[in-house]
Parts: C-alpha cells; structure tokens; sequence
C-alpha cells in the first residue's frame, strides 16, 4: 500500500480551524462556523471509522488514548 496522505499535515489543516474557532478577535457568527467544521470533520472521521475492521491491538491502543484524557481531565500529564 501506497500511503500517500500525512497525518501531521492533515492534523495541521484541523489545528488551523482550531485556531480560527477561538480568535478572540473574531465574533461568534465566524467562530461557530469553525466549529461546525470541526463537528463536520469529526462525524466524518467516525463514519469512516465505522466502515474499518477491528485489530488485536486496537482495544489497548485506545484504552491508553483514554488513560491521557483522564488523567488531562484531572489536571495531570
């Protein structure tokens, strides 16, 4: 398989809209619509997940992702 698309570049682009989504520069007319891009982005995202397999190691991969966001929640690193 050819993998010709780069998650950091793709996380770039989504950083952008973040950035855009909290200008507190910008009224909340244009901030809401970054953040429904955002929602749009993510609905995607899930679809598409939806259509994958599972693998052996998927469950721990994502238990460890939710570890971090606990642990972040509680005001730890």
């Amino acid at each position: 398989m050819i993998k010709d698309w780069s998650v950091k570049d793709i996380c770039q682009e989504v950083r952008k809209i973040t950035l855009a989504a909290t200008d507190g520069h910008m009224d909340g007319f244009n901030t809401w619509g970054c953040k429904k891009d955002l929602y749009q982005l993510l609905w995607f995202i899930e679809d598409e997940l939806s259509k994958c397999s599972n693998y052996a190691d998927e469950a721990e991969f994502i238990k460890v992702r939710d570890q971090k966001q606990m642990l972040k929640a509680l005001g730890k690193k």
